[in-house]
């Protein structure tokens, strides 16, 4: 019995097994040799077939590629988004909607590392195109209230969330704001951090690059168990004070 039910899991793992033979990892040196269309490309295909292989960090190394081609990666993003279309079984062959995870988690990292996406027309266009595959996911009678999984629920929870961050408000953001609070006693509520936001994103719209971050235990704030919140403030703090000094020299 148990050789017939191994026999069994071996089967329907099959079709993933040998997909997944396919597609194999890049070294760095053919990474940095690829066209930016092409990392994206390879980006989406590391997150089809490797997305939930823990261990593997190959993910980064294209990342760390993609991050230097910054807007030079958007326009073959928004292409492999328009490919997937949950309401047509061509819409979804060839693992369109892994590859579709890939590139809003790719937009996500962008617009917060690199570059405010919202900036730019291709960022605008890239957005769009996110929005458009969320309508399509809502007509196929994803995301309703009574639903569970990732297919039907997490995706489009996932993709509408990231969405929403990069029309107004991202972590890197939330981290400008607790860095001013933190180093500078400066408080913020979320119009004046929105405010904020705008002003940076139409001025420098590069700070999401300005500084990396420093994720610690923060002992002036406390979760309802009594524990002090996990936060990330940056790193290089005094380019983002100067940018809220002028902001609020603007503003009034």
């Amino acid at each position: 019995m148990k050789l017939i039910i191994l026999f069994l899991c071996l089967i329907s793992f099959a079709p993933f097994t040998v997909q997944a033979a396919k597609y194999r990892h890049k070294s760095e040196a053919e990474i940095a040799q690829m066209t930016p269309a092409q990392r994206v490309d390879e980006y989406a295909d590391e997150q089809a077939y490797h997305k939930y292989d823990v261990l593997d960090e190959h993910s980064e190394l294209i990342e760390k590629y993609i991050r230097v081609d910054g807007l030079k990666a958007l326009p073959r993003l928004i292409e492999i988004i328009d490919e997937y279309d949950p309401r047509r079984s061509s819409g979804k062959s060839g693992r369109k909607a892994e590859r579709f995870d890939g590139m809003w988690i790719l937009l996500s990292n962008l617009d917060n590392f690199v570059v405010r996406v919202r900036a730019s027309e291709d960022g605008r266009r890239a957005m769009d195109a996110l929005e458009r595959a969320i309508g399509r996911m809502r007509a196929a009678g994803y995301g309703q209230p009574d639903q569970h999984g990732w297919e039907k629920h997490g995706r489009i929870e996932s993709a509408a969330a990231n969405l929403k961050e990069a029309k107004g408000i991202n972590s890197r953001d939330e981290s400008i704001r607790d860095t001013l609070r933190l180093e500078y006693k400066i408080i913020l509520s979320n119009v004046e951090l929105f405010r904020l936001s705008n002003f940076l994103t139409k001025n420098y719209s590069d700070y999401p690059g300005w500084s990396k971050t420093i994720y610690f235990r923060d002992f002036t704030q406390f979760n309802y168990a009594g524990n002090p919140l996990w936060t990330h403030t940056l790193r290089e703090p005094k380019r983002f004070y100067e940018a809220y000094l002028e902001f609020e020299k603007i503003k009034n």
